[in-house]
């Protein structure tokens, strides 16, 4: 049985632009595809992880699109927010999961992307278990609660 590991939440806010939705101004499936990976970007480069680090380590993250679900569309000119919520799978040391979702300005949640993310080491070739370095500072401290 699997074990999963949280990990912090990482919020970003957007605006959804004309290129992003139909002709009834409603935003479309590929918008919500580019904000999500947009997202993971911004969090890997604010910790530090630029496209140019993660080859200078020989390191590259493979994304597979999973689902999308929606609650409520988004429509032209709104404002939105996109929480990303991580969790490691630790006995399948590769694979992680994200979780993309969506929030209209009244924080209401409006779609989720889950998409399942991997650790591709370049030198070998070969899936692998997230950099330490990277991963640890973003875990979240269990405690056992008793009552």
């Amino acid at each position: 049985m699997s074990r999963l590991n949280q990990l912090k939440m990482y919020r970003r806010t957007y605006q959804v632009k004309g290129e992003d939705v139909n002709d009834f101004m409603v935003m479309q499936n590929f918008a919500y595809l580019t904000y999500a990976s947009r997202s993971l970007e911004s969090f890997l480069f604010e910790k530090g992880y630029t496209k140019r680090k993660l080859g200078s380590l020989k390191m590259g993250l493979q994304e597979r699109s999973g689902e999308l679900i929606y609650q409520k569309h988004l429509m032209f000119t709104q404002i939105f927010s996109v929480n990303l919520e991580f969790s490691v799978i630790t006995d399948n040391k590769g694979k992680m999961s994200v979780k993309h979702n969506f929030y209209n300005e009244k924080n209401e949640l409006c779609a989720m992307v889950i998409n399942e993310l991997y650790w591709f080491d370049y030198s070998c070739g070969e899936i692998v278990a997230p950099p330490k370095k990277i991963m640890e500072p973003f875990l979240i401290q269990k405690t056992n609660m008793r009552g």
